[in-house]
């Protein structure tokens, strides 16, 4: 596939124009009020070690942000570990929680999103957002670096081996493809790292255990997690000590390690739904401080981004980021640089037949506290089963709750005070095989204690 020459997106390392929050709001130039930050870390030793809160709140200070930071984590934990309301993570984290918290800062265990994401991860990914989000926080994911080893990943009938920087890329994409699905931003600390250890050799990102991070690499991933949800560079910032004591960090290493955070690459559409011979477009562009002459000298019109997709039988892309529906199903398309920066876009191929769904309620014999909601949808032709789906706002996630071969499908005792969606969809037999006929248009609901 031919590779396509990105024109570089220069800035005087200002926020995204496109937000405007609370943030850009309370440190606007000349505002006198400025809103503490309150920032939560979860995760296992990666967030531990070099207490990597305070290299953070190190960090925003020195750059004249208020910002209040704490840690939750205990080595070798998994996210399911702070999923579970019954263990001591879990309830730490719950009880966390009911503070006030601007961000929440996500960590899983090194290989958790690859090895167990469709078994274990997945559920707790979603219900550990869940939390997060109902506690009026937002969650950030904390993308975690590949061994100095690389990964071996069971491929269907086989196991494959991968070196560090194959695993690299397979980790960011299943973390990008993780915050599509659930509209949230992602840290790329594990493509800084590796990026780091191309262009500076000579910085010990990884301790002699071949697996936890130095200062210098803790430093690296607060670096990248400050630019991921302020959206604004590090570069020239001042935490840093000229004896390696009081800071861990001195001015030369430090600088070395912004210069790689500064580099970060957008994309403009994150999710993509296409019917079959459809096309969209896409566009990922490489944001970078003027002032980055690392980068500057090396890359200024020669950093090149390839567009490829993960399954063409799916979806196609061109080399400008043209993207082309083929089949029903979902897969990705991943943008990446020469520079070693990727981000994806999850595309979803189906069928635009869409239909109306109706859905009425009446009292449970469970209670005041609880509902039973119909839904009904108007026959779709020779339709042999109908799937009813359920979500729950801002969860962006369906599950199944039914199937039936008729138009109506009633969900029982459902509790009451939470906004819940509803979709069906259909399939018709066709030579002894079910496929894909049709969805409803999504439905929301909601009645209250």
């Amino acid at each position: 596939m031919k590779k396509r020459l990105l024109a570089l997106l220069l800035t005087a390392c200002l926020v995204f124009t496109v937000v405007l929050s609370e943030y850009t709001t309370a440190y606007a130039e000349g505002s006198t009020a400025q809103k503490t930050v309150k920032v939560l870390f979860v995760g296992n030793s990666f967030t531990k070690r070099n207490r990597l809160h305070k290299i953070f709140k190190g960090i925003a200070k020195a750059d004249g942000v208020k910002v209040k930071a704490k840690r939750l984590a205990f080595g070798g934990y998994k996210l399911r570990k702070f999923a579970s309301s019954k263990t001591k993570a879990g309830k730490k984290l719950r009880k966390l929680l009911k503070k006030d918290w601007d961000y929440v800062v996500l960590q899983g265990y090194s290989s958790e999103f690859v090895k167990s994401y469709n078994k274990n991860t997945y559920k707790a990914v979603s219900k550990l957002i869940g939390m997060v989000r109902d506690s009026g926080a937002e969650p950030v994911l904390y993308m975690t670096w590949a061994k100095e080893s690389g990964m071996k990943v069971d491929n269907r009938t086989m196991q494959v081996t991968m070196d560090k920087a194959e695993a690299t890329e397979l980790v960011s994409d299943i973390y990008y493809k993780v915050g599509n699905e659930f509209g949230i931003k992602v840290a790329p600390v594990g493509q800084n790292f590796l990026r780091c250890s191309e262009e500076y050799p000579e910085v010990n990102l990884i301790t002699d255990d071949l697996k936890h991070p130095t200062f210098a690499g803790s430093y690296l991933a607060a670096c990248t997690i400050y630019e991921t949800i302020f959206n604004k560079s590090v570069l020239g910032n001042e935490y840093y000590s000229k004896s390696e004591k009081k800071v861990g960090i001195g001015k030369k290493k430090a600088t070395k390690l912004q210069h790689i955070a500064d580099v970060r690459m957008q994309i403009d559409k994150n999710y993509i739904y296409l019917e079959p011979g459809k096309s969209a477009s896409i566009d990922a562009k490489i944001k970078v401080s003027a002032e980055n002459d690392v980068y500057l000298d090396k890359y200024n019109g020669k950093d090149h981004i390839m567009y490829t997709s993960n399954d063409p039988s799916i979806a196609t892309v061109d080399e400008y980021g043209t993207i082309t529906g083929v089949s029903k199903g979902e897969t990705y398309i991943r943008a990446q640089s020469d520079s070693g920066l990727s981000i994806v876009t999850t595309v979803e191929v189906k069928s635009r037949n869409t239909f109306e769904l109706f859905v009425g309620s009446e009292d449970s014999v469970y209670g005041r506290d609880f509902i039973n909601y119909t839904v009904s949808w108007p026959k779709q032709g020779n339709d042999t089963v109908s799937e009813v789906y359920r979500s729950i706002l801002n969860k962006n996630h369906f599950v199944l709750i039914g199937r039936t071969s008729g138009d109506i499908y009633s969900d029982l005792n459902v509790l009451k005070g939470k906004k819940y969606i509803y979709k069906v969809v259909c399939y018709k037999k066709t030579d002894g095989v079910l496929k894909y006929s049709g969805e409803s248009l999504t439905r929301t609901v909601h009645n209250e204690k």
